[in-house]
């Protein structure tokens, strides 16, 4: 019987701390495999990724990883909360022993953490914080901690709903290393680990990021273009002007009069940062902002979020990750999609399907029709 760690992960892109990351979590648990689940072409801060899935996903097979499994559309380029309970539920499903993540302060008892109750809807009336603040200072309030790093974030948020499974896994934090999260400049040390935000600033500069990326890392940046969201300015830039207020108003999480501000800053904006400036506000994280556009670009509704399904769409395994897929296929309580149809894609898959190709219009790459799991 095979037993696996799991990890939830975007790899945009893939970097030495993520492998890192990998080999401490098999260490940790003396885990048989390691399953990734992994954000698609648009990642959980409403970015385009930087490389498409499969190159990303291939990386990933390349360093450590046994199996690669999709986080859909509808549920990564989301909030922390969102994001985490979509992508705990799957490794749940999966059947994983354990989930392991980085942590900027891997000594606090997430498990324990999780308990402490929350609920007190008066607390989110004050328009002048947004939601992930205002989750942070009632944490504080109610613990010793204080949780204000991304990675703690997200820790907090899988531990809340691994709670929720009928077979929890068991939390597994690894020190985040040499970085943080939104360090912007390559830090040289003889760890060679950057942030991913780093890398990316400097995706074009391959001398000054070789000493932070695994060889199968270099070879994608060095024969992809690498893609930002200044590539979809323009079709942005279209949607908005071209849509209506009231159909700028049926967008997902376009509330409070934000299509008025969509509309009046689109035309004085010159690129994407200056829009995203334009719109800002203390009730807004950029974040949010930025989710919003990638809504917009896809037309996604409420009700497109509200009729999701949750599923499992596999990118790639190894021979061991083929094995452990047989050992749980009858098991698991979803859908297990390797080869999409098209039915598959109309429906369940519909805004994986959208939202590659959408990708493609700049990654030249078919990203989901006819596409089978990549086989290590």
């Amino acid at each position: 019987m095979l037993n696996a760690v799991g990890i939830i992960s975007e790899y945009n892109p893939f970097h030495n701390g993520h492998l890192y990351q990998i080999k401490k979590a098999k260490e940790l648990t003396h885990a048989d495999l390691c399953i990734v689940v992994m954000s698609g072409n648009w990642v959980q801060r409403g970015q385009p990724a930087s490389f498409d899935k499969w190159n990303r996903a291939k990386m990933a097979l390349e360093n450590d990883v046994d199996l690669v499994v999709e986080l859909p559309f509808q549920y990564s380029v989301q909030p922390a909360s969102i994001f985490a309970k979509a992508a705990v539920n799957i490794l749940g499903a999966l059947q994983c022993k354990w989930l392991s993540f980085g942590s900027e302060s891997p000594e606090i008892n997430f498990s324990k953490l999780a308990t402490v109750n929350l609920e007190n809807p008066e607390y989110f009336k004050n328009y002048e914080e947004n939601y992930t603040s205002a989750i942070q200072q009632l944490i504080a309030e109610k613990t010793d901690f204080v949780i204000n790093k991304p990675n703690d974030i997200l820790a907090f948020n899988y531990a809340l709903y691994n709670r929720q499974l009928s077979i929890p896994m068991k939390l597994i934090p690894v020190k985040r290393k040499n970085s943080n999260h939104n360090d912007v400049e390559i830090i040289d040390s003889s760890l060679n680990i950057s942030s991913a935000t780093s890398i990316r600033k400097n995706i074009n500069n391959v001398s000054k990021i070789y000493n932070v990326i695994p060889k199968s890392t270099l070879e994608v940046i060095e024969n992809n273009q690498c893609i930002d969201w200044n590539t979809f300015w323009k079709y942005l830039k279209y949607k908005i002007l071209t849509n209506s207020v009231n159909e700028l108003r049926s967008i997902y999480q376009m509330t409070e009069g934000l299509e008025y501000r969509f509309k009046k800053y689109i035309k004085i904006s010159n690129d994407f940062d200056e829009f995203l400036n334009n719109l800002k506000t203390k009730r807004y994280t950029f974040s949010r902002l930025r989710r919003l556009c990638v809504y917009v670009l896809m037309n996604f509704k409420s009700t497109d979020f509200e009729n999701s399904s949750e599923y499992i769409r596999i990118l790639g395994f190894n021979s061991l990750g083929r094995k452990y897929l047989k050992q749980i296929k009858k098991k698991t309580n979803m859908i297990i999609i390797s080869k999409p149809s098209k039915a598959l894609l109309e429906k369940e898959l519909k805004f994986d399907y959208l939202s590659g190709n959408i990708y493609s219009i700049e990654s030249k790459k078919n990203e989901d029709l006819y596409k089978v799991p990549l086989i290590f």
